[in-house]
């Protein structure tokens, strides 16, 4: 291995979010390789140049490397597909302009594959000359890919900043950030085409980028959650000596108020968008105290929009266990129990279930303070409801208001919460009435900007009053991050198969050879060979939060090749009995509905919902977006249709697998279920992952075993945990077959 080589795998040690390996360090057994005679050894850019040729990352013509030759498309993605390990691709290019044996079909297949590029109006378009912005944007999808953490920096240094182009800012911006692209003479020529000598230099740069990402504050930072721009841009504005982070999709800004490090994190809509989020801001940023904060839907009678709620409690709306009751019955909503959901309990050394989560005692003390600085409405200690769902039903709302004491509805609050508790630190939810459909009031986004800077009052008062004069056992900023203070061999992207309890991963585990636990956070992974490939299981725990921070913490550390979520399930195919297995075609969040408007009194009907989507990152758009069903991977189906010939005695189905925290016992609604929105099965933790696994790009398939059938009477039956694990592991040696080795 070249010294270049040996220095970069102790570079990838210290990443905060790493990438993989095989897409950045040498080939131990590779033998050097003579320098390029067209590179002299003093050259600027020699040392870069001996990185990518010394790894087989970039090749030249015989001994020349020819260092202004400019680049295309094609041979951008060939380069990337190289760094990435040159990984097995399933299906030919789709792009129509790519021959099935181009020297770069392959790559065309897998940038595709990846989400790096949708192709241009002309198709691939291996030809055209990639210019110096548009390298940014493909690296910055790169790095999320791999899960790497990238820092953002300031263009108004450069002279030529007002030509980069709208699409491309943030991009240049997070890669002057993190070093790798640092201009020449002042500027950035963000049009001028890249050279190879340049891209050799960004890929230089980029492998070393963790000396620059890294948070060093001394002590712990506040840190300030809201899910949108409406909930986050006035927090940001108050932030001194701003720096932004990219931490995989989710966008985190860093800087001090009043005089203390403070970072705004935007988590995203949602419970598995605000749980990933936290969990990769607790690993990279290690926070004395997390506030979330946002607008909400009011319960309350007594509360008006702009009101605010202080989350005294909160808790998961949705995690409940409906009254069995017969088909033809009719679905009453009322008859639900509150199950609560998980997080770890130090105490206890291990996930428990609860059902209200309170919030910390000094910071509501700090929040109450500054009551009296609030002038556009009330300020009220209650409890704030979490549920991706989005009630207009007013019967319903006051029935949670009456029975379980909901103040107020919202999509992130108790998702944190959970993820705040397992990490052991300082949680409280504000909410801010955006709108209650109690009066009539309309949702109105000004109320957003209302809530941050009464927030920031808070936060205030909590800076002055505690964390200034805090103890250093609190606030010094020294816990090493679980995702650094361990290491693992990434030479190959592993397959990574997930399940929620010990009943979905023992039989898994036990599969594997060699086999090394790793915990990141209090989620537990574990880590060998199966079918002659690296494999990880990753215990996810049980629910929507935990399944989104599990994944996360999983995809940053051990960059999967690809992920399966398998594990038990209620049934709501009639076809279905338990036994019998469902592989996700596609996945839902059946929760996640938006139910018809209906006056007090008319009482809640179940049907009168449409599907509203939860949000993940779109590669093309550039943005979180909105969708209702996730789709499994295609290779990653086949592979599944592959291992159900060997399965005798139940019955394989592809179909759609429905995720809540939800209980279903109530046979009407599990068969309207089952008849609009498609479901096969219901679970509490597959299209959760789903989202994560998009956000970052790796394919991704749902496989549930039905463990009973409310339909039939069919109860809960945990050894089915068995067959669904030996079945996933199936799949997993027919994708590895086909596509990994």
């Amino acid at each position: 291995m070249s010294k270049i080589g040996k220095k970069l795998i102790s570079l990838l040690l210290a990443l905060a979010m790493t990438a993989s390996a095989a897409a950045l360090a040498a080939d131990p057994a590779a033998s050097a390789k003579a320098a390029p005679t067209d590179v002299a050894k003093d050259a600027w850019c020699a040392e870069a140049v001996d990185y990518v040729w010394q790894n087989g990352y970039m090749q030249g013509s015989g001994a020349a490397f020819n260092p202004d030759g400019t680049v295309t498309r094609a041979q951008l993605f060939a380069t990337l597909y190289r760094v990435q390990g040159s990984p097995s691709v399933t299906a030919a290019s789709s792009f129509s302009d790519v021959s099935a044996d181009a020297w770069y079909a392959r790559s065309a297949a897998w940038a595709k594959a990846s989400r790096l590029t949708s192709g241009t109006a002309a198709g691939f378009d291996a030809d055209r000359l990639i210019n110096r912005q548009q390298l940014a944007k493909i690296l910055v999808s790169y790095a999320a890919l791999n899960g790497v953490t990238l820092k953002s920096g300031d263009l108004s240094k450069f002279s030529d900043a007002a030509q980069v182009a709208n699409y491309a800012k943030a991009a240049v911006k997070l890669m002057t950030g993190s070093a790798v692209m640092n201009g020449g003479s002042g500027k950035l020529n963000p049009n001028g085409t890249v050279t190879r000598a340049q891209l050799a230099q960004f890929l230089y740069n980029y492998s070393k980028a963790s000396e620059t990402v890294a948070y060093n504050s001394a002590v712990r930072p506040l840190l300030l959650e809201g899910a949108m721009g409406i909930e986050t841009t006035t927090m940001i504005a108050a932030l001194s000596d701003a720096t932004s982070y990219r931490l995989g999709q989710w966008d985190c800004v860093a800087g001090t108020y009043e005089g203390y490090p403070v970072v705004v994190c935007r988590t995203e809509q949602g419970e598995a968008n605000a749980a990933a989020s936290t969990a990769l801001a607790m690993e990279f940023f290690n926070p004395a105290a997390v506030i979330d904060q946002g607008t909400s839907g009011g319960h309350d009678p007594a509360l008006h929009t702009y009101d605010i709620v202080l989350g005294k409690q909160t808790f998961d709306g949705s995690a409940w266990k409906s009254e069995q009751s017969a088909k033809g019955a009719g679905v009453d909503y009322k008859a639900i129990e509150m199950q609560g959901v998980y997080a770890y309990d130090a105490a206890k050394g291990e996930f428990t279930q609860q059902v209200d989560y309170p919030g910390d005692a000094t910071l509501l003390a700090a929040a109450k303070a500054v009551t009296g600085t609030y002038t556009q409405g009330k300020v009220v200690e209650g409890k704030i409801d979490t549920c991706d769902c989005w009630n207009n039903q007013i019967d319903r709302m006051l029935y949670l208001y009456e029975k379980f004491g909901s103040s107020c509805e919202e999509m992130e609050t108790n998702a944190v919460a959970q993820v705040c508790k397992t990490y052991s630190v300082p949680f409280l939810g504000v909410r801010i009435l955006s709108n209650t459909g109690i009066y009539g009031e309309s949702f109105n986004w000004k109320t957003g900007e209302a809530c941050q800077t009464y927030t920031l009052s808070v936060a205030k008062q909590y800076i002055e009053s505690y964390l200034k004069t805090a103890a250093s056992s609190v606030t010094a900023n020294t816990r090493k991050s679980s995702l650094t203070s361990q290491s693992y061999d990434k030479t190959l992207r592993p397959f990574m198969i997930e399940g929620a309890m010990n009943a979905e991963t023992k039989t898994m585990i036990a599969a594997l050879e060699n086999p090394t636990t790793y915990t990141l956070g209090h989620y537990t992974y574990v880590a060998g060979t199966y079918h002659g490939y690296p494999t990880v299981i990753c215990r996810t725990e049980q629910g929507i939060a935990n399944a989104g921070a599990s994944t996360a913490l999983g995809i940053a550390f051990f960059n999967p090749s690809a992920i399966i979520n398998q594990g038990t399930s209620g049934g709501h195919d009639p076809a279905l009995h338990t036994g019998d297995i469902v592989v996700g075609a596609r996945t839902v969040n059946y929760c996640a509905w938006k139910t018809a408007a209906s006056a007090k009194g008319a009482g809640a009907d179940y049907t009168a919902f449409e599907m509203n989507g939860v949000y993940a990152y779109d590669y093309d758009k550039g943005e979180f977006t909105q969708s209702v069903y996730h789709a499994g991977d295609q290779a990653l189906l086949t592979a599944a249709d592959s291992a159900a010939a060997s399965v005798t005695g139940r019955t394989v189905k592809q179909g759609t697998i429905g995720t809540s925290n939800e209980w279903n016992c109530q046979i009407d609604r599990i068969l309207y279920l089952n008849k609009t929105v498609g479901t096969c099965s219901e679970d509490m933790e597959t299209d959760a992952a789903a989202q994560i696994a998009q956000t970052y790009g790796v394919p991704f398939l749902g496989v549930r075993i039905l463990s009973d059938n409310a339909i039939y009477e069919e109860a809960f039956d945990i050894t089915t945990g068995v067959p669904c694990q030996n079945y996933a592991l199936g799949v997993v040696a027919a994708y590895i077959d086909a596509n990994l080795k």
